[in-house]
């Protein structure tokens, strides 16, 4: 078993700690017998101090151990689930740092009771194996906390991409082409750019980038000419800012650390920032919001004014609304929808709200026919237009259970990779007193209202046209209240 110092200390102090109580010794008792003061003991027992080998003769001896039981890293059956956490490369590779905690906290909560601890590690272990969890799960989730602990928009990035644009002169509303980011790649970071469709390699045909060296990169030929300068963008952001780790594909194939996930999350939020300054979107989102109605033409001439994609413009959206419109009850969510076929998946989802969780809570459940993204990958997959391959709507989405509505922005398009499959973006804001204030369309009677659930098996709808698999959960659920209130009724009648 791998372990570091930290952990090794924590185990030292965590048995001293067992062993003690088992004799039904206090720290005093154990002083007196040691020599050593109470307060030297309880920085060990805490994890804080690592004694000299003598010292930990006195205390085996002191509590009826031998040396090696107290330096084994071997721990009881009680307290094994604690060896297993230790050894865990979710918490080797969970970003702690990044929520401002040390694994000297995670220790010292352990340490008041670990064989409680003990119990409640096991059964996180045995759910993340039930549910097929591995350190991907738990570090793509750990971006997700951090991106709603600070809305989605981080000042730090936004100033890095100010910065880059000023040292370049990139003033105005002017585009920046494809070929300037070659250029800027080529000249001053010395990088080699290819293009290719990967042909001789199929399995990786869906992957926009794969980067084998520091100074190579190879784009995929496929790509919209917008998504290939998003690409060049996010390069230039790796060097720019200096970040040395990251992955070598742009979709993940193999999530290793944290800081790859947290490099890549930041060089996509800086080329968005470059492509769609900040001060910009702001004056251009002011004007749009003051529309009486919903005006979807006027999002798409924005996403041709800065000659962005629907997903890069949208998601841009979500990092400006929450930040400077005050819009910070939102969600975005980025589905793909195989064509001749019922099934719609996340690839893509943030979610600052805590009205309802747009992915499948559990394993085979179908999300909600009836969102807005869903409705309009039905609608474009049944009626494919060759003359408008972008696709605008709006929905005012009400969760049946929580009685909330949304307002729910979607797009649809084509997907460029494949051509069995189609994406489409939902940009949704709780419809609350300050979106009513900041949005002049907020009850534009134009826009269609829907009844919506988290998904099939969780919805209590009737009629629902779009059902795609019976409410078995809500039927158990519902089964369960029923019996709770008889049992109730019984236990009163029968006091």
């Amino acid at each position: 078993m791998e372990i570091n110092s930290e952990s090794l200390r924590f185990v030292l102090g965590l048995k001293i700690k067992q062993f003690r109580q088992n004799e039904g010794m206090s720290l005093k008792e154990l002083s007196a017998l040691t020599k050593l003061s109470i307060s030297y003991l309880s920085e060990i027992e805490k994890g804080k101090k690592y004694p000299k080998p003598e010292k930990i003769a006195v205390l085996a001896h002191a509590l009826n151990r031998t040396f090696d039981e107290l330096v084994s890293l071997k721990l009881d059956d009680e307290l094994n689930p604690l060896t297993a956490l230790l050894n865990s490369p979710v918490l080797k590779e969970f970003p702690l740092q990044q929520f401002g905690i040390g694994l000297a906290d995670i220790f010292e909560l352990v340490n008041d009771s670990p064989s409680k601890a003990g119990a409640f590690i096991r059964t996180l272990l045995e759910i993340s194996r039930g549910y097929d969890m591995n350190v991907e799960h738990f570090l793509l989730a750990s971006l997700r906390s951090y991106q709603k602990m600070h809305f989605n928009y981080f000042a730090d990035l936004e100033e890095a991409a100010n910065e880059f644009r000023e040292q370049n002169k990139l003033t105005g509303n002017k585009v920046i082409t494809q070929k300037w980011l070659e250029a800027v790649l080529r000249d001053e970071f010395q990088c080699e750019i290819h293009y290719d469709d990967f042909s001789d390699y199929p399995d990786l045909q869906p992957l926009r980038s794969i980067c084998p060296a520091p100074r190579k990169i190879w784009i995929n030929s496929k790509l919209y000419p917008q998504q290939q300068k998003f690409v060049l963008a996010r390069e230039i952001g790796y060097r720019f800012m200096k970040l040395k780790e990251r992955a070598e594909t742009s979709s993940w194939i193999k999530v290793e650390t944290f800081d790859q996930v947290f490099n890549q999350f930041k060089v996509s939020y800086f080329a968005g920032a470059v492509l769609i300054p900040e001060q910009s979107i702001i004056e251009d989102l002011t004007v749009w919001l003051q529309n009486k109605h919903f005006d979807g033409k006027a999002l798409v001439e924005l996403m041709k004014k800065y000659d962005s994609t629907p997903e890069m413009f949208l998601y841009r959206m979500s990092q400006i609304m929450p930040a400077h419109f005050g819009m910070q009850k939102m969600h975005y969510m980025r589905l793909n929808h195989k064509l001749k076929t019922n099934s719609f998946h996340i690839t893509k989802e943030l979610n600052l709200t805590n009205v309802f969780v747009p992915r499948s809570i559990g394993p085979g459940e179908h999300q909600c026919r009836r969102w807005a993204a869903t409705a309009g990958l039905k609608q474009l997959a049944e009626h494919p237009d060759p003359l408008n391959d972008v696709q605008v709507s709006a929905q005012l989405s009400t969760f049946t259970a929580q009685k909330q509505t949304f307002f729910n922005i979607a797009i649809v398009r084509s997907k460029s990779l494949s051509d069995q499959t189609n994406t489409g973006m939902t940009l949704g804001f709780l419809i609350d007193d300050n979106f009513k204030a900041k949005a002049a369309f907020w009850d534009d009677s134009k826009v269609p209202n829907s009844e919506v659930n988290e998904t099939c098996e969780r919805c209590p709808v009737n009629d629902c046209e779009s059902r795609v698999a019976p409410p078995s959960i809500h039927r158990a659920q519902k089964k369960q209240r029923s019996r709770e209130r008889s049992l109730s009724a019984f236990i009163e009648r029968n006091k």
